[in-house]
């Protein structure tokens, strides 16, 4: 039998596994001890296989596989920016995404509401429904679901007098404001400063 380079569906960790004869792209199911695995077939390679590592079954799709080796296929996300973990049933993300990655992030949306990011951490018992999802993968929570700026404070204005042959008049103008990237990457528009520079910066 041949010896072949598997990358785990989840963790994208490669182990040498023994065979039958595999497709490159093929999805098997194979046990490292007593421990299941599901993995894609990268190619043939001379290196010793791992250690205790042995192979059972082939599959149409990771997802297939990894509803195979659990009693109910789940995963697990932790909101961007909080500790919040949100455990979601798989069938949704396997019919739009294929397989999550474990530390890559995702948008996710929960019916009509708002949607957030949130990283892959990998297999949990149970999850819920009426979840949907959005974009990704990501490497970085700060790529996710970027949006146009939000703003903080009041808003201020430049006070600007007009002067006719009859009248003396005063107009509040909105100037360009500065903006800055908070602590969970999302931009933030500074509404009670202003721009060094005009619009252009320093280099009106």
């Amino acid at each position: 039998m041949a010896t072949y380079i598997v990358t785990d569906c989840i963790t994208k960790i490669s182990y040498n596994i023994s065979g039958e004869t595999f497709s490159d792209g093929e999805v098997i199911g194979f046990f490292i001890g007593e421990d299941p695995f599901c993995g894609v077939v990268e190619q043939e390679t001379t290196d010793p296989i791992t250690p205790l590592s042995f192979y059972n079954s082939t599959f149409l799709s990771c997802c297939e596989c990894l509803s195979s080796i659990t009693d109910s296929l789940n995963f697990k996300f932790v909101k961007c920016g909080t500790e919040e973990e949100f455990n979601i049933e798989a069938t949704n993300f396997c019919e739009q995404f294929g397989t999550p990655i474990t530390g890559k992030t995702y948008e996710i949306q929960f019916g009509s509401n708002t949607p957030f990011c949130a990283t892959f951490e990998g297999l949990t018992p149970t999850g819920e429904t009426n979840y949907s999802y959005v974009s990704g993968p990501f490497t970085f929570c700060e790529e996710c679901g970027q949006e146009e700026p939000i703003s903080a404070n009041t808003e201020s204005f430049f006070c600007v007098k007009l002067c006719t042959e009859s009248e003396t008049t005063f107009v509040n103008v909105a100037g360009p404001h500065p903006i800055y990237t908070d602590l969970y990457g999302t931009p933030v528009t500074q509404l009670n400063m202003f721009a060094l520079g005009g619009p252009n910066g320093l280099n009106n």
